[in-house]
């Protein structure tokens, strides 16, 4: 699972905004790159070009005049034609990577400062400072993705059985489901690392229902709920299918909001392809 140590910092009294460490990552990861390429960029450059000159710009009416000088000169220099106006782009474009190089590497020093002063999780660090026994006690301001992923994975519920005649179709990770499709799905969810639990108990006002798939969107801490229906050319399969959808939407879960459907047929079944494509989309919405 992915590191996700983050710092409290309140922007306001209605709602608090957090700084990843993370996303402090990724963004560190974008500069040295970029960093990389502007300073080879350059050197690749400045072999094309006659050392220490340097590009003059000037406004002409409604376009630019482009001159070449050295650094001691304070005159315009040499003017640039139209025709090599190739020169000019390159030594334009040196410029510029010089300039980035310079800002990048201040930026990266920055955030590697930053970094290593938010890397460890005030929240925690005062939980930790506590007993056992105290810790009990406490209401936590703020709990961490990471500690909340972990404690809802961890909640502990009555699993359904499987009949003596079922076949047995097992994940990687050694959960037992009950159809090929459900293995795809969940191997599916495994891959993209979306935290999942199957057949977990769900209370419809008097009614309890297990959905195939409870997944947690972390970005606003709520389960969405996924059913399949694997055996929609059945018609009274397919009855019940719409009778458990009907269920749900009257208890206020929706498709997009809190709900996902996924259908096959004999003849059209699961599209591994789209599946995949999905769950992707799935893993950005929900904030992995």
């Amino acid at each position: 699972m992915e590191n996700y140590s983050q710092i409290g910092l309140y922007m306001d009294e209605e709602r608090k905004k957090m700084i990843y460490i993370k996303d402090l990552e990724k963004t560190l990861g974008l500069y040295k790159k970029h960093l990389e390429r502007a300073g080879k960029e350059a050197d690749k450059l400045k072999k094309k070009v006659q050392p220490g000159i340097r590009l003059y710009s000037m406004k002409h009416g409604k376009t630019f005049q482009y001159f070449i000088r050295t650094k001691s000169m304070e005159t315009h220099g040499k003017y640039i034609k139209k025709d090599d106006i190739k020169t000019a782009e390159m030594l334009a474009q040196i410029e510029y990577d010089e300039y980035l190089s310079e800002a990048l590497q201040k930026s990266v020093k920055d955030i590697e400062q930053l970094k290593r002063k938010l890397e460890k999780d005030p929240f925690r660090s005062a939980e930790q400072k506590l007993s056992a026994g105290k810790r009990a006690l406490i209401n936590r301001l703020y709990v961490s993705d990471e500690d909340y992923i972990k404690e809802w994975l961890d909640e502990n519920y009555d699993m359904m059985g499987f009949r003596e005649t079922e076949k047995e179709f097992y994940t990687r990770a050694g959960l037992r489901v009950r159809s090929k499709s459900e293995l795809i799905i969940a191997e599916s969810l495994d891959e993209e690392k979306i935290p999942f639990r199957y057949e977990k108990p769900l209370k419809l006002r008097s009614e309890t229902v297990h959905p195939d798939f409870t997944l947690l969107n972390i970005k606003e801490r709520k389960e969405v709920y996924w059913e399949h229906f694997g055996m929609m050319d059945d018609i009274e399969y397919r009855n019940n299918a719409f009778i458990k959808i009907r269920e749900y939407e009257d208890c206020g879960l929706y498709q997009y909001d809190s709900m996902i459907w996924t259908f096959e047929t004999s003849r059209y079944p699961l599209n591994t392809k789209n599946l995949r494509g999905m769950i992707k989309k799935l893993k950005q919405v929900f904030g992995y």
